[in-house]
């Protein structure tokens, strides 16, 4: 049995889904076995205890000996999305312990944080978990040749439906979204997309996601005089495909900055049978085709239009929202992911194991370590590289405190932010 080792930052949202899914999926019949390793606690546990009930090793850093599991894995994976942990993790153990190293990207690197050509040289394989990817504006048309040629895509689903879900009877035309809902992730005015349709008869907005982090999405609603009797927010739930046997549409309009690759949400909602309807941008242009399994469109005006067209035609909604479920389960299940990273892990084993000098990619200072994904004015950091997480500026000083050029950097773009309010 070959031992691929994960670490990631935790085991939450879309990571955690993914990862439990392939160690859980590998335990029937693969010859990979899967333990993971966190390097902080997971606040939302529900697939750390999956991966526990089927019998996967899910260890905390602090609390195992995490040098010494490191040292006998025949494969590293490193999950990574640019978390303050990981890169700490990275060079500090990298490069004093050999071992055959995957890193696996869970952001597309197009933006904030942004994927510095030198980090794909740096393991012994490199996968992207969309194709948007290798549309990465920071690399030279040479190393994005010398990218596509050394590295692989594996959309990272953990889909594991099989046909759509059966709908519950309901009254209302119901559009609905899962997510996150941050403005770093939704669109930042999702609200107006949502007025852009306010007068369909019987309209009704499921809004399904932690609203901790959507504080400001619930004040524009509850402002909006033409939606706030209309959007129900229904929090984060343990069972989506509950909330998208009630949905007609899958309303997915994204921040054209966001950082996401597979879109766990998006496939789960077209496994479920239910049309998606996403902007021409990012990830998503890649995994909806457009009039085949749902709409693409270029804007409120016509994200209005597809709305109104997938209401007036519910037998083409029907036909659509199948099609979606059939190539999303063809191609976006978690046998055809497994399969996929399995490929990947095949050719890893041919080689040997070796350092990696994380350093020289990252720096040696949490400050050099934001710097490197961060491609802008420090003296002018805003969105995603200025948000309260997703390995910003504030995020990484959240981890390392201490360091006083990182405090500096953060302290005088807070002060900007506040002049100019």
């Amino acid at each position: 049995m070959i031992k691929v080792v994960h670490v990631t930052a935790h085991l939450g949202g879309g990571i955690g889904r993914i990862l439990s899914s392939i160690a859980i999926y590998s335990k029937s019949g693969c010859e990979f076995e899967h333990t993971i390793i966190t390097l902080e606690a997971t606040q939302m546990s529900q697939f750390e205890e999956l991966c526990k009930n089927h019998g996967i090793t899910v260890l905390l850093a602090s609390e195992c000996d995490l040098n010494s599991i490191i040292m006998q894995a025949d494969i590293v994976q490193v999950d990574w999305w640019h978390h303050p942990l990981t890169t700490q993790f990275m060079v500090n153990c990298l490069s004093r312990i050999k071992c055959r190293l995957l890193i696996w990207s869970h952001i597309s690197g197009c933006n904030y944080p942004a994927i510095p050509s030198r980090f794909v040289f740096l393991p012994d394989a490199f996968v992207f978990a969309t194709p948007f990817s290798y549309e990465n504006p920071f690399w030279s048309e040479e190393e994005r040749r010398q990218i596509i040629e050394r590295s692989h895509v594996v959309v990272s689903s953990g889909i594991d439906i099989d046909k759509p879900v059966k709908k519950k009877s309901h009254t209302s035309f119901n559009v609905g979204y899962i997510g996150f809902l941050g403005y770093s992730k939704t669109h930042p005015e999702f609200v107006k997309y949502c007025e852009s349709v306010y007068d369909i008869p019987d309209i009704k907005f499921i809004v399904v996601g932690d609203t901790a982090y959507g504080e400001q999405l619930v004040k524009d609603a509850q402002a909006s005089e033409l939606i706030r009797d209309k959007m129900v927010f229904a929090g984060y739930s343990l069972n989506v495909l509950d909330n998208l046997a009630e949905f007609d549409v899958f309303g997915y309009p994204l921040n054209p900055d966001h950082t996401g690759t597979a879109e766990n949400a998006l496939l789960e909602a077209m496994g479920a049978g239910v049309v998606p309807v996403v902007l021409n941008q990012c990830a998503e242009k890649y995994l909806v085709q457009n009039m085949k399994t749902g709409l693409v469109v270029n804007g409120i005006s016509e994200y209005s239009q597809a709305i109104r067209w997938l209401y007036e035609n519910p037998h083409k909604r029907l036909r659509l929202g199948n099609n979606a479920s059939k190539f999303v389960i063809e191609e976006y299940h978690i046998r055809t992911t497994t399969n996929k990273i399995n490929k990947v892990y095949d050719e890893l084993m041919k080689s040997d194991k070796s350092f990696h000098d994380a350093a020289s990619v990252f720096g040696k200072t949490p400050y050099e370590w934001f710097l490197s994904c961060y491609m802008g004015d420090e003296n002018n950091i805003r969105g995603t590289a200025f948000a309260e997480t997703k390995g910003s500026a504030k995020h990484y000083l959240k981890y390392f405190n201490y360091d006083e050029k990182l405090r500096k950097v953060v302290e005088e773009n807070e002060s900007r932010v506040k002049a100019e309010l």
